[in-house]
């Protein structure tokens, strides 16, 4: 389990082994804080947290507002794909968090971060890690405008359970929804304040 009862319901009672996960939701919408929350209450497994977007500085302010530190939570400020797989063979860690797919890049590819296909592969490499470790991983990804995953949802199919994070930023509450989910029930609901 999580340690977070509304996100455990929406998962289906907890990660599954060797999971991949999407959590999207536009930008601002909280995908960040929450994963950061879990990550703090998981403090019995070891994670690393993969920030493309924030330096370990910004993380550990954001940290600072929701909760207490755990010794088992690793920040890497990381863009390269190549080398977050090379830190999770040092590491070894229980869980990995990758916030976000758009930032990450492989070196032997032209095209730029966050093009479809840098994020096709980028989630590839990922998938194969996940499963060849067991390790359940955590992807972030931006809704655009036009309400699609950012990608433009080249994801979904790859990964074993989507999530959605909604709501209105200028209201309390927001929405958890699992759109996918291979080892749980798309019908339930989580509410977050």
């Amino acid at each position: 389990t999580t340690g977070i009862s509304e996100l455990d319901r929406v998962l289906g009672g907890g990660i599954v082994k060797g999971s991949l996960i999407l959590v999207s939701g536009e930008p601002g919408i909280g995908k960040s804080t929450i994963l950061l929350q879990m990550c703090m209450k998981m403090k019995d497994m070891r994670i690393l947290y993969v920030s493309g977007e924030e330096s370990p500085r910004q993380i550990k302010l954001r940290a600072d507002r929701v909760g207490k530190y755990s010794e088992n939570l690793f920040l890497l400020s990381e863009t390269d794909i190549s080398t977050v797989v090379e830190q999770t063979e040092i590491s070894a860690p229980d869980i990995l968090v990758i916030d976000s797919i758009q930032t990450m890049y492989r070196r032997d590819m032209a095209s730029a971060p966050g093009s479809v296909p840098q994020v096709r592969e980028c989630t590839s490499e990922l998938m194969r890690l996940a499963k060849e470790k067991e390790m359940p991983t955590f992807v972030v990804s931006h809704v655009n405008k036009e309400g699609a995953i950012a990608g433009p949802k080249v994801l979904e199919h790859m990964v074993d359970c989507v999530l959605y994070f909604e709501g209105d930023r200028q209201h309390e509450y927001r929405l958890l929804r699992a759109v996918k989910n291979r080892f749980g029930s798309v019908n339930e609901l989580g509410m977050f304040e």
